[in-house]
């Protein structure tokens, strides 16, 4: 193959990750997306390179079954958004830490997971949080005029007080005070003495969630940035919320999110929300129900880029064509992580066999792309191992015992997330 091979770390790193559950690696995803072409140009050149710039605001909703790519998706969009100097945070949903009917909570995952666009290397993105991004942002402003202390637009005031805090104790080496404000960022409890001595007079609680929230874009958008994009992502089966009365709440929640989108109060900022089911979100009656329902009902299209909804089992690509062309990129990641090339006829083959039986056995709870890419990992290793195809009886094997391991993973999940 004529393509430049993979460095070995990223492409072992990337195998292992799918071989394991078939999670997504957190970088590299390029490498082996398959059909999603078309949403991701629509999104860099209508969003991130056109609409977002102008100081506007979106939301989508992704759907796509457990295990249909929904994570995959939102990572490359991350990726993309590196690319055009934007900040992201992706944030998991679960009904424990991080339900979305407690914005409160939600915020706190997004100022810890706030990442810094850093030019492409895939090592550097450990250093991600509200306070990485504060020392990364503010020691290019040392010994030149303030911009960033003459700004007097952001909506909360204590907000602005605890960057003006932040960096000025930055500026004078003070690394304890600075930790103090940015655990104030962050929806931490600070000691009193530290918000009287900055003038932070608010808590970052349910009540004042949203107006910290959009004060975090105003001042990413005020810093040279192109803006924010949040990635909220319904990993589980369900939704991260339990009750009824928390379901309403959330939702609440998505409304008020979905309608502040086009406003001036939050410049540069776009919202993916990723479900593994629309109907878990919408299915009730009553006034936010329907609510979101008109909000959310116009489909995302290449035509229709305004529309809100993706849906990731729409993208326009056959599952065996998909199968296959996930197949063979799949081993070409696999030969640069472990140095060596298949026999291109024996590799042809056991992909063809473990496509047909991925598609016979395919679980209608578990995606047939997720029980392909962890069982297809296994049987580029026996083929390694033994240079001999793998047939539809091994495939078979293979397959069962892989739809048995996710399934039972996913039981576990689900127990965890209850108690």
């Amino acid at each position: 193959m004529a393509e430049k091979r993979l460095e070995p770390r990223l492409a072992k790193m990337i195998i292992h990750s799918l071989g394991s559950f078939g999670t997504p690696p957190e970088f590299g995803i390029e490498h082996f997306s398959v059909g999603l072409e078309s949403y991701l140009e629509v999104i860099e050149k209508e969003y991130l390179t056109d609409m977002l710039k102008y100081n506007l605001s979106s939301f989508k909703l992704i759907t796509g079954n457990y295990g249909g790519g929904k994570t995959h998706f939102l990572y490359l969009i991350r990726e993309l958004a590196w690319r055009h100097n934007y900040v992201t945070s992706y944030v998991s949903l679960s009904p424990t830490e991080c339900p979305f009917d407690r914005l409160e909570l939600v915020y706190k995952k997004i100022a810890a997971n706030i990442t810094p666009p850093s030019g492409g290397d895939f090592l550097k993105q450990t250093d991600r949080g509200i306070g990485a991004l504060l020392r990364e942002r503010f020691k290019n402003l040392e010994g030149t005029e303030d911009m960033f202390l003459k700004r007097k637009n952001l909506e909360s005031s204590s907000f602005t007080n605890a960057l003006k805090a932040a960096y000025l104790s930055l500026r004078t080496d003070d690394e304890d005070e600075f930790l103090a404000i940015v655990q104030w960022l962050k929806g931490e409890d600070v000691q009193r003495d530290v918000r009287l001595r900055h003038r932070i007079s608010e808590r970052i609680d349910r009540s004042t969630a949203f107006r910290m929230l959009r004060s975090l874009v105003q001042f990413i958008n005020a810093t040279g940035y192109s803006g924010l994009i949040f990635l909220f992502d319904e990993a589980e089966r369900g939704m991260s919320i339990s009750s009824t009365r928390d379901k309403r709440r959330a939702l609440d929640n998505l409304r008020q999110l979905v309608d502040e989108c086009g406003n001036s109060r939050l410049p540069g900022a776009m919202f993916f929300y990723a479900v593994p089911d629309e109907n878990l979100l919408l299915e009730g009656s009553g006034g936010v129900y329907e609510a979101l329902k008109q909000r959310l009902r116009s489909s995302f299209t290449k035509i229709n880029p305004m529309g809100v909804k993706i849906n990731l089992e729409k993208i326009g690509v056959g599952a065996e064509e998909f199968l296959e062309r996930l197949g063979m990129k799949l081993s070409w990641i696999f030969e640069c992580a472990y140095d060596f090339e298949f026999d291109s006829g024996l590799l042809n083959g056991t992909i063809n066999n473990m496509i047909h039986t991925a598609l016979e056995l395919q679980s209608l709870d578990i995606s047939y792309r997720r029980i392909f890419v962890v069982g297809i990992i296994e049987a580029f290793q026996h083929l390694r191992d033994k240079n001999k195809m793998i047939g539809r009886d091994e495939a078979q094997r293979i397959l069962r015992s892989t739809i048995k391991m996710l399934s039972e993973k996913e039981r576990e999940e689900v127990e965890r997330q209850e108690f």
